[in-house]
């Protein structure tokens, strides 16, 4: 369900990219914590790539607005082996997908830019690998959010650079939907909506990233 909302904004956004002056592409590295942490330890866990997610944007921006979209992903194993004498290991996801909105004190071009920002996101883990039987497309767990914080950036021409930090407030659950089979795999009722498993939303997100300014 989800999935197909963000594909939608996707679409929208970038049909409307002609209304806009300048493009951003980019990629950034997040992290997470509950707690804070100093910038010595979020460059050493860049560097060591511990509970980084990565993951491309795209910036639509006027003067001193802009509207983006991003999406960030962590890959990683999990064993799902009932049997404690084997391992079944499964390649598995983490992702954060958020529509934000920047404001941007000097302009988005700027060669010093500092800048605030709002957004909506939801973050959720699934299956990674698409062959793994699934009932639904809706992943396994997912929690919506808020966002809020700043930034500071270095753009040189049409190259930039930029860190910030956003404080995410958690909205609630995320609905899902399953159908009921027949022994055959012929459907018998349904769509019946439940509600997601909540992700563990930490509540500090902490973001590096570079992009192209077209």
């Amino acid at each position: 369900m989800n999935k197909r909302v963000f594909a939608a904004i996707a679409i929208l956004t970038v049909a409307a990219a002609g209304a806009f002056a300048q493009i951003g592409l980019g990629l950034n590295a997040a992290i997470y914590s509950d707690t804070g942490m100093p910038l010595d330890e979020f460059g050493d866990r860049l560097r060591n790539g511990e509970g980084v997610f990565y993951g491309p944007f795209v910036e639509l921006a006027l003067g001193k607005t802009a509207l983006g979209l991003s999406g960030n992903f962590s890959f990683y194993t999990e064993n799902w082996s009932f049997d404690p004498m084997d391992d079944w290991f499964v390649s598995m996801m983490d992702f954060d997908l958020t529509l934000y909105a920047q404001g941007h004190l000097i302009k988005y071009r700027a060669f010093l830019d500092p800048f605030l920002e709002v957004g909506l996101g939801i973050m959720g883990k699934d299956f990674a690998d698409e062959t793994v039987p699934d009932p639904s497309d809706d992943p396994l767990q997912a929690t919506t959010y808020f966002q809020a914080g700043g930034g500071f950036g270095i753009n040189l021409g049409g190259l930039g650079i930029f860190i910030k930090g956003l404080y995410l407030f958690p909205m609630g659950g995320v609905e899902g939907e399953y159908y009921e089979y027949d022994g055959d795999g012929n459907i018998t009722g349904g769509p019946f909506t439940y509600t997601l498993s909540a992700y563990p939303l930490r509540r500090l997100k902490l973001i590096a990233g570079a992009k192209i300014i077209l």
